[in-house]
């Protein structure tokens, strides 16, 4: 029995969607800061494909709890937070390394929260 393993893009961590996804991209300084001040050292050594629902409700769970001077953030910031994450998804969609976006589905960008 031959086994084919999948070794396209699904096998990419989620840092190397990121990087793939803001080359060259208008806003790349801003998302830059975002990214490596709150994603990367999270989520963004797992696999994007290996990634659950239960990361990123966690991740989302920290960001809440996460302050700033002591202060939490804002729900505003912690939403460009998960924008920025959804886009990522979004991107790893479009070039095919997964099938679903696990922070859209989710309800991170009610405006009720």
């Amino acid at each position: 029995m031959i086994v084919k393993l999948n070794v396209s893009g699904g096998d990419k961590t989620l840092n190397q969607v990121y990087k793939e996804m803001i080359h060259n991209h208008k806003f790349k300084e801003n998302y830059d800061r975002i990214y490596n001040s709150f994603i990367k050292d999270i989520l963004g050594y797992k696999c994007i494909k290996d990634l659950t629902s239960n990361d990123i409700d966690y991740f989302y769970i920290y960001l809440t709890n996460k302050t700033y001077n002591g202060h939490l953030y804002s729900k505003s910031y912690i939403r460009k937070i998960m924008n920025l994450l959804k886009n990522i998804f979004d991107y790893g969609i479009k070039n095919k390394y997964i099938n679903t976006n696990l922070v859209k589905i989710k309800l991170y960008f009610t405006k009720t929260y």
